[in-house]
């Protein structure tokens, strides 16, 4: 069961970003989203990291 909501959450999140962005033409902004995705995967190697310090690494 827990897959299966897995599944329709991905479709979901899937078919917003294909509104969003391919259909409309627009890009998205990748900068803005790598002190997120730095943050996210230190977190999950056990560093310790606060969302302010991520984003200071990229100013």
């Amino acid at each position: 069961m827990t897959g299966n909501k897995k599944n329709r959450s991905l479709l979901k999140a899937f078919k917003r970003y294909r509104e969003r962005y391919i259909i409309s033409g627009k890009k998205p902004n990748s900068s803005k989203f790598f002190p997120e995705i730095l943050y996210r995967t230190m977190k999950l190697e056990g560093e310790k990291i606060t969302k302010k310090e991520a984003k200071a690494l990229f100013r």
